[in-house]
């Protein structure tokens, strides 16, 4: 009998692949031979659920942009009680930040990359206007684009710096950040099980693996 594959599932495990390869090679070396070692398949299989590398390179960035979303494991920093961004604060996240800055450099040339890169964006300061506008913040849209591009410089910061911007003086800025805003806290939440609460230190939290991504 024939074996039945979950298309959906293998193009998962598929792009999970893709985003260890090009976290291992960079952007510019990453090549399908090297996705299809990770995903234990061969390129021709590859060739089934994606056109060319191209294809499978604008997708990764979409499935990591879902990661960075999702907080599928737990892997966000949490703050104010309930306010959950991806920082660079355990071994799961930092790897994820080195993929999406990877693509970065290139996504300005490449009109696929630059649109899922735009979707991204608008997506993620969509999520956190309405959470400020569910605790009452004015102007949320404006405070939204404020804290994503704090996270983004500090992200950057960061991961191409580390022993200058420890897990700890990233939290602790981004608090600065939200008390300067007046953000208000939700002190009723917690954050999820193995997640970072800001209320201590990230040396206080063990990194928890984001579910999904690559090891």
């Amino acid at each position: 009998m024939p074996k039945i594959v979950d298309r959906d599932q293998k193009r998962v495990e598929l792009l999970d692949a893709a985003v260890d390869a090009i976290a291992e090679r960079g952007l510019d070396g990453v090549k399908l031979a090297d996705i299809a070692a990770c995903a234990g398949v061969t390129t021709g299989a590859i060739g089934h659920y994606f056109r060319d590398k191209n294809d499978v390179l604008v997708a990764a960035l979409e499935h990591l942009s879902a990661l960075l979303r999702s907080d599928g494991g737990s892997a966000m920093t949490y703050f104010h009680g309930d306010l959950g961004l991806f920082l660079p604060t355990s071994d799961a996240a930092r790897r994820l930040w080195r993929v999406w800055l990877a693509y970065c450099g290139v996504a300005p040339s490449s009109p696929d990359l630059l649109d899922a890169y735009r979707r991204f964006y608008s997506a993620i300061e969509g999520d956190i206007a309405d959470h400020l506008r569910a605790r009452g913040v004015g102007d949320a849209d404006q405070l939204a684009g404020t804290i994503v591009a704090a996270v983004d410089g500090i992200g950057l910061c960061a991961t191409v710096a580390p022993d200058l911007w420890p897990d700890e003086r990233q939290i602790e800025t981004i608090r600065t950040l939200l008390d300067s805003l007046a953000v208000p806290t939700h002190s009723t939440d917690s954050a999820p099980s193995g997640s970072t609460s800001s209320d201590a230190t990230a040396s206080d939290h063990t990194p928890s693996e984001l579910t999904g991504a690559p090891s």
